[in-house]
Protein backbone atom coordinates (compact mmCIF):
# COMPACT_ATOMS: atom_id res chain seq x y z
CA UNK A 1 0.00 0.00 0.00
CA UNK A 2 2.74 2.49 0.86
CA UNK A 3 4.38 1.88 -2.53
CA UNK A 4 1.32 3.29 -4.34
CA UNK A 5 1.48 6.41 -2.19
CA UNK A 6 5.21 6.85 -2.79
CA UNK A 7 4.68 6.43 -6.55
CA UNK A 8 2.09 9.22 -6.49
CA UNK A 9 4.33 11.53 -4.43
CA UNK A 10 7.57 11.04 -6.38
CA UNK A 11 8.66 13.68 -8.88
CA UNK A 12 11.24 11.42 -10.52
CA UNK A 13 12.93 8.05 -10.10
CA UNK A 14 15.65 9.64 -7.94
CA UNK A 15 13.02 11.20 -5.71
CA UNK A 16 11.19 7.86 -5.46
CA UNK A 17 14.44 6.17 -4.36
CA UNK A 18 14.93 8.82 -1.67
CA UNK A 19 11.35 8.42 -0.44
CA UNK A 20 11.81 4.66 -0.18
CA UNK A 21 15.05 5.11 1.76
CA UNK A 22 13.32 7.54 4.10
CA UNK A 23 10.36 5.18 4.61
CA UNK A 24 12.72 2.27 5.32
CA UNK A 25 14.67 4.48 7.75
CA UNK A 26 17.89 4.12 5.76
CA UNK A 27 18.29 7.91 5.84
CA UNK A 28 17.11 10.57 8.27
CA UNK A 29 14.60 13.30 7.45
CA UNK A 30 17.39 15.87 7.63
CA UNK A 31 19.50 13.92 5.14
CA UNK A 32 16.44 13.47 2.88
CA UNK A 33 15.77 17.21 2.93
CA UNK A 34 19.41 17.99 2.09
CA UNK A 35 19.46 15.49 -0.80
CA UNK A 36 16.17 16.74 -2.25
CA UNK A 37 17.43 20.32 -2.02
CA UNK A 38 20.63 19.35 -3.86
CA UNK A 39 18.71 17.30 -6.44
CA UNK A 40 16.12 19.92 -7.36
CA UNK A 41 17.94 23.16 -6.57
CA UNK A 42 21.56 22.88 -7.76
CA UNK A 43 24.06 25.40 -6.45
CA UNK A 44 24.17 28.57 -8.51
CA UNK A 45 27.51 29.85 -9.73
CA UNK A 46 28.45 33.30 -8.48
CA UNK A 47 28.71 36.13 -11.00
CA UNK A 48 26.30 34.69 -13.54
Amino acid sequence: MYLDTINKMAFSQEHKDLLLKLYNKEISRREYDRLVEALFHPVRKEGI
